[in-house]
């Protein structure tokens, strides 16, 4: 089944969800009404800690319209065909929860991140043929001089920077649940189950970058790049348990997941090949040449994920709707993913790999 025809499916059955229940005649409606609260928007309005202490958990817990965002510090396990696969790297990240629950405890939920690294990578540097070029000024805008031939300005000479990519990704993530409010239990704490569809993208980056002396004129510097998408279609079910204590709010979060992955893998080579000159014009640079595109090689599959996410915060009521929050969490993604290297074709990748991401959250939310 093709990956279009998959989503018109998919658009398809959300639709006969949402319409249902109006074509048969009945009067329920899967979508709670946000409206249905009459906020008085003073979501900053001081503390009064004592009337606060005083309330029961069902009147303390928010009603209405609630949002958050979290700045993340996430580490992530490096691919298993690298020699450290034991180790891992940090990258930074966002990530935004908003939605609504209703008087009558019932609600949506819909979350968004995005983790934008981690970046790791070796790097080997190699002296070119010509090792000074005695026509760079240092002047960044000189137009007499090409960046791809001017000196290093950190090493005052011609130089080239080899990457070796060691752990280099990256993670988007959509969500869209249905929530419930279940009563208080006996000690004040309050479960919201959730059930939801959610959509992942783990980008993978494969980097090699090679120096090689052809002849005593002759240099080139070749770039091998794989580019692996992991794109993660599913479902997913959960629950948050909050607690309240004076001013702070003690939470724990669990959601398992199943998807569908649609792998891509593309692989590219760029040669930058430069001639120096002989006899008169010892040295100087004849000719640069960019061969794009060779060895292009492009892959697919399809494979299913299924793993876990589980988060751990405390958040300190500010003014009457507005918190600070620190926390934990935890992603893990126990099978299925596509972590990409720079040989040629599919022999040596390894496509159901698992991926562990842990780290720390800080931010703010608003009537949460």
């Amino acid at each position: 089944m093709s990956f279009l025809n998959l989503k018109w499916r998919i658009l398809a059955l959300v639709a006969v969800v949402v319409t249902g229940p109006v074509a048969t005649g009945q009067t329920y409606h899967p979508f709670a009404d946000p409206m249905d609260y009459d906020p008085d928007w003073q979501f900053f309005a001081p503390v009064d800690v004592e009337s606060l202490t005083e309330l029961s958990p069902r009147k303390r817990a928010s009603t209405g319209f609630f949002g958050t965002y979290d700045r993340t510090y996430i580490w992530m396990s490096r691919p298993e065909h690298e020699d450290s696969k034991s180790q891992g790297d940090f990258g930074w990240g966002n990530r935004f929860d908003f939605g609504f629950m209703t008087d009558e405890d019932h609600g949506w939920l819909f979350s968004l991140r995005h983790m934008g690294g981690p970046t790791s990578f070796n790097t080997l540097i190699h002296e070119r043929l010509d090792r000074v070029n005695t026509a760079d000024t240092g002047d960044p805008l000189n137009p007499v001089v090409p960046f791809f031939d001017a000196n290093d300005p950190f090493l005052g000479f011609r130089a080239y920077r080899a990457r070796q990519s060691l752990n280099v990704a990256s993670l988007s993530n959509f969500e869209i649940n249905k929530t419930w409010r279940r009563e208080p239990y006996r000690y004040g704490g309050i479960l919201e189950p959730l059930v939801g569809f959610k959509y992942s993208n783990l980008r993978d980056r494969a980097i090699r970058e090679e120096y090689v002396i052809v002849n005593p004129t002759t240099e080139q510097f070749i770039t091998n790049h794989r580019v692996t998408d992991n794109h993660m279609f599913g479902g997913q079910l959960g629950a948050r348990y909050f607690t309240h204590y004076n001013r702070w709010t003690l939470s724990g979060e669990f959601r398992a997941f199943g998807m569908a992955n649609f792998q891509s893998s593309d692989l590219s080579t760029r040669n930058f090949q430069t001639q120096y000159g002989t006899g008169a014009t010892p040295g100087a640079v004849t000719s640069n040449t960019i061969q794009a595109g060779t060895g292009f090689v492009s892959n697919s599959n399809e494979e299913f994920v299924f793993g876990f996410e589980a988060r751990a915060q405390a958040a300190y009521q500010v003014t009457r709707s507005f918190n600070l929050r620190f926390g934990l969490d935890v992603v893990n993604f126990a099978k299925g993913i596509w972590r990409g290297n720079t040989q040629g074709g599919l022999p040596g990748q390894i496509q159901d790999q698992d991926v562990q991401a842990a780290g720390v959250t800080f931010g703010l939310s608003l009537n949460r």
